[in-house]
């Protein structure tokens, strides 16, 4: 979403931040009076510790005309997201949805793949096995992985698969 630099309306604007000082903006956005956002991730490869969804980018909400030019100093900012006349916004409903997403927690967890079942008919979608069939034996769900039954060549063999290669 883009709105006119000239726009009085209050939006949810898109700010660069310097390196690693996205923390530091925040804090002194909020201590001047604007509401600031950065959705942050965690799962089991971002490490303990939640991860900006966006490095290097966060969300105000301000009005363009009247408080862009002031927030554009602070420190940690590094720019707004201009294209030309227009500043780079995100849509209220999606930062309230980031929100509700987190539940309290602070960072935003991605939806679970959903399981395969033992029996279930499956089929790969990359690698050398693509396009192959085979029925699974087996989910491994902490290693993202699923041993199955390949039919290849009149036969099956047992194989072991990463699980985003396999519908």
């Amino acid at each position: 979403m883009l709105a006119d630099l000239s726009s009085a309306r209050r939006v949810w604007a898109v700010l660069a931040t310097k390196p690693r000082k996205d923390e530091l903006a925040l804090v002194f956005l909020g201590q001047e009076g604007f509401e600031g956002y950065q959705p942050k991730v965690k799962n089991r490869y971002t490490g303990p510790r939640p991860r900006p969804m966006f490095p290097g980018y966060l969300f105000v909400l301000l009005s363009p005309q009247v408080e862009l030019a002031r927030v554009r100093y602070f420190p940690g900012i590094l720019r707004p997201l201009t294209f030309g006349e227009q500043l780079a916004c995100v849509e209220p409903e999606l930062v309230e949805h980031w929100r509700e997403r987190e539940g309290g927690r602070g960072y935003l967890r991605p939806d679970p793949d959903p399981a395969f079942q033992i029996g279930q008919r499956v089929r790969f979608q990359a690698g050398v096995f693509a396009g192959m069939e085979g029925t699974v034996l087996e989910a491994m769900p902490s290693k993202d992985r699923v041993r199955l039954l390949l039919e290849y060549l009149g036969g099956t063999f047992p194989v072991e698969a990463d699980r985003f290669v396999l519908k």
